[in-house]
């Protein structure tokens, strides 16, 4: 925050001093006496009357050969006055009825600082690059360079490719690319940096940053894949394996270094996963991608609990497994995770008091039930009935009558009941009502199970697991899924810019679409590469490195390393019309228990 209200102070001050364009006035008497009165009030600093003054001669003398003077004039000092909205219309018409105009770069440069005051950095950083490259004067070319770094710096996101600089002519276009690619490599954008030195015509090389992070890194950087390469899970260790490959090559691409990846096959084993970690710790290898499955993660984690040597868990999911190792990372947010985040949701987002849970006998389905349970209960929320099925049951009818008795508050053996109209009606007919319905489980479970409790008359907000993010349960249709709330921190990558960039290798080189562990393998080494470049170039520097991760885009999910270095990215989507939504996209507002009756 300090830097961008630092940037934004200087570039005021930078549009106070921007120099003018030499003006001569030929005109009536008149117009030049009323002309010179606005000029003389401007750099008094009264720009009020010199709004004024240049008003009347734009109103006054709408034919003078002079016109563009006044209109530009005017939309100065309304800028300098504060009246932005009016100085932004100003500037826009004199540049689009005077495009060729001497003075339209500054016009420009004064719409880059109307709109970065507004909080616009895309739009001030599009306006400051283009008067660049068609200003004439040198103090106005200096000025707009270093508002195009001030709005770099300071942005907490960069969208710029090589487009936006095509049009300035060189040497100066290579000359600003240089200093932002400094910038960028400054906030570890290096991807952005390295596709904006392609219009010049030659790879970045990062040495050329002297005291950039990443600047001095060693030639080779060794990953060690400790994956299943044979046994029942091969398939799998492959496609993390394929993933990393593709992060390899756009390494080799982008500097001109070496990615080596070193497999070592684990068959699936945990005590397998173990040994070979404990060998890599007296080895070369700067870091581990793997093992594959929590169980080895596990393992492989208490092996590493007094070591240095950095481990990402793409795959695994256990709650727990980075508490073992300061070394060790998971991209895969966990299961417990997932549940407490779901619980505070419920408590803080939609106000809940009351919940029931439903859930498997699953291992992992039953952590995720008593994770979510005691989060609720610690915020204040009451968890009145919990029912449990088996994995592979079809009928969940005794389960959820049980809920109901226990909701309703009627004797096991009650059959049927008079409504407030007189009504008689059977118990499963019977509305029952909580605030939420938390259901951890598969996608295959949910299929059976949400058309059975909708029979059964349950009403409350569903709160999910990422096991609902699959076409089998969206395909259910609303009035069965309930608006359902559910996290995933894969779905909001699928149409990534890092996505389309890998899915494009991916399939060039092995002839199909990649698997979602490709992608975690893809981005486990492209993180790797991120944390060497913001100067990871030792075991302990790499894994202090890592732990700083915050919001990094990849291919398969968003990734914030915690506390514990999980990853924390835990985006809440709701099902709605077939489709799952972010939350907060939609216009609907969160939905209560009587909007799901």
């Amino acid at each position: 925050m300090r830097t961008a209200c630092t940037a934004l102070a200087l570039l005021f001050l930078a549009g106070m001093a921007a120099p003018g364009a030499a003006e001569t006035i030929d005109d009536s008497r008149e117009v030049v006496s009323l002309y010179s009165r606005g000029k003389r009030l401007l750099r008094q600093g009264d720009w009020l009357e010199a709004a004024r003054a240049f008003e009347e001669l734009a109103g006054r003398f709408p034919h003078s050969k002079n016109y563009d003077l006044f209109v530009f004039n005017r939309a100065k000092a309304d800028y300098y006055f504060g009246n932005s909205d009016k100085a932004l219309a100003g500037f826009n018409y004199f540049m689009s009825r005077y495009p060729d105009s001497p003075h339209r770069a500054h016009a420009q440069f004064f719409v880059g600082n109307i709109y970065y005051q507004k909080g616009s950095l895309s739009r001030s950083l599009s306006s400051y690059i283009e008067a660049y490259g068609i200003a004439e004067d040198r103090r106005l070319v200096d000025i707009l360079a270093e508002s195009v770094l001030g709005v770099v710096s300071s942005a907490s996101s960069i969208d710029l490719s090589p487009a936006d600089f095509e049009s300035i002519a060189e040497p100066r276009r290579c000359q600003l690319i240089r200093s932002v690619a400094g910038a960028l490599l400054a906030r570890n954008e290096f991807y952005v940096a390295n596709r904006l030195f392609t219009v010049c015509g030659e790879p970045l090389d990062i040495d050329d940053f002297p005291g950039m992070p990443g600047s001095g890194v060693a030639a080779d950087i060794e990953l060690a894949l400790v994956l299943p390469f044979s046994g029942e899970l091969q398939s799998f260790g492959d496609e993390i394996y394929n993933g990393a490959v593709i992060a390899s090559e756009y390494w080799r691409q982008e500097t001109g270094k070496s990615l080596k990846l070193v497999p070592y096959d684990t068959k699936g084993d945990p005590i397998a996963a173990a040994r070979i970690v404990r060998e890599l710790v007296n080895s070369s290898t700067d870091a581990v991608i793997g093992p594959l499955t929590s169980e080895e993660a596990q393992v492989a984690s208490a092996i590493l609990s007094c070591e240095n040597l950095p481990m990402i868990a793409p795959a695994a999911t256990q709650a727990g497994l980075t508490k073992l190792s300061g070394a060790t990372f998971q991209l895969s947010p966990n299961i417990e995770l997932q549940a407490v985040h779901m619980a505070e949701y419920a408590a803080m987002n939609l106000q809940a008091d009351s919940a029931v849970i439903i859930t498997s006998t699953n291992s992992d389905h039953l952590l995720m039930a008593r994770a979510f349970a005691a989060r609720f209960g610690e915020l204040g929320g009451a968890v009145v009935s919990i029912g449990y099925y088996r994995p592979r049951d079809t009928d969940f009818g005794a389960c959820i009558r049980d809920i109901k008795t226990t909701l309703l508050g009627i004797e096991d053996d009650s059959a049927y009941f008079i409504n407030p109209d007189g009504d008689t009606l059977h118990a499963d007919a019977l509305p029952a009502f909580v605030d939420c319905l938390y259901l951890p489980g598969s996608a295959s479970q949910l299929r059976l199970l949400l058309p059975q409790l909708h029979f059964y008359n349950i009403n409350a907000v569903y709160l999910g697991s990422d096991g609902w993010d699959d076409n089998a349960v969206y395909r259910l249709g609303d009035d069965i899924t309930k608006l359902a709330l559910f996290p995933s921190p894969f779905l909001q990558v699928a149409y990534s810019e890092e996505y389309t960039r890998f899915s494009s290798a991916y399939d060039a080189r092995y002839g199909k679409s990649p698997q979602r562990l490709a992608a975690l393998g893809y981005d486990a080494a492209r993180i790797v590469t991120q944390a060497v470049l913001r100067g990871g170039v030792t075991r302990d520097l790499l894994v202090a490195r890592l732990a700083e991760i915050q919001q990094f885009n990849g291919a398969a999910a968003r990734v914030s390393f915690g506390e514990h270095h999980e990853n924390t990215e835990m985006p809440v989507y709701r099902i709605e019309n077939g489709l799952p939504v972010p939350v907060g996209i939609s216009q609907e507002t969160e939905p209560s228990p009587e909007d799901t009756d």
